[in-house]
């Protein structure tokens, strides 16, 4: 699960020495939330955001919603991208695993990541990027049963599903074990699904000796 199999590879971006204006019209034209801003050479110097824009150019209250006159016409006219733009923006490496851009992006305010291989700007990583990777990852793309398996004895709950699965009747999925679940600390394995019915499948590994798990209702 690498960057470079989610990222976008045409990026849009914005010369420094821009006028803001034109930032917002690439960002309104394309669609886009983030600019990465370049100097004359190509080299990422910045990046520059719709809420920057917007603040800049005196377009919104916090709702986004009601032209604020806080700026003068003729300064407004003339401010450049570099005057607005996050300097020494948080980057990624091109061989960086998706694991390390949701880390990035949940201890930061951006909801971007410009990706670099080397010096060079080769694409740029989202928030929305991330959420499709791992719904692909996770197997949501595809129909199927979602279960929930205790794992108490670790590797020997995990031997007993592996086998238990192998008597199965349909395709898995996905399997992800993690520490998710609010009612105690010990791993649960999550898996996705599809052939028969779910209760079948609950079936299979209840018989195995598996403790499957069902939501609280409080």
């Amino acid at each position: 699960m690498f960057v470079a199999d989610y990222m976008a590879k045409e990026v849009v971006t914005v010369w420094e020495g821009e006028r803001v204006a034109t930032a917002q019209r690439l960002l309104q034209s394309h669609g886009v939330h983030q600019l990465p801003a370049v100097d004359e050479a190509g080299r990422l110097v910045g990046i520059v955001t719709d809420r920057d824009v917007r603040s800049a150019l005196g377009y919104c209250d916090a709702l986004g919603d009601n032209l604020l006159e806080s700026y003068d016409a003729t300064l407004r006219d003339n401010l450049v991208v570099s005057e607005i733009m996050t300097t020494e923006p948080k980057t990624i490496a091109l061989k960086s695993t998706l694991d390390e851009a949701l880390g990035l992006l949940c201890h930061s305010s951006f909801n971007a990541l410009p990706v670099m291989d080397g010096h060079r700007l080769c694409g740029i990583i989202t928030k929305n990027d991330l959420l499709r990777a791992f719904h692909h990852v996770l197997g949501l793309d595809k129909e199927g049963t979602r279960v929930e398996i205790a794992l108490p004895g670790l590797w020997r709950d995990l031997r007993d599903a592996s086998t238990a699965l192998a008597q199965y009747d349909g395709q898995v999925h996905s399997m992800v074990v993690a520490s998710m679940r609010r009612d105690g600390d010990e791993p649960v394995l999550y898996l996705r699904a599809s052939g028969s019915s779910g209760r079948q499948l609950e079936d299979v590994l209840r018989r195995s000796g598996l403790v499957v798990l069902v939501p609280e209702h409080k």
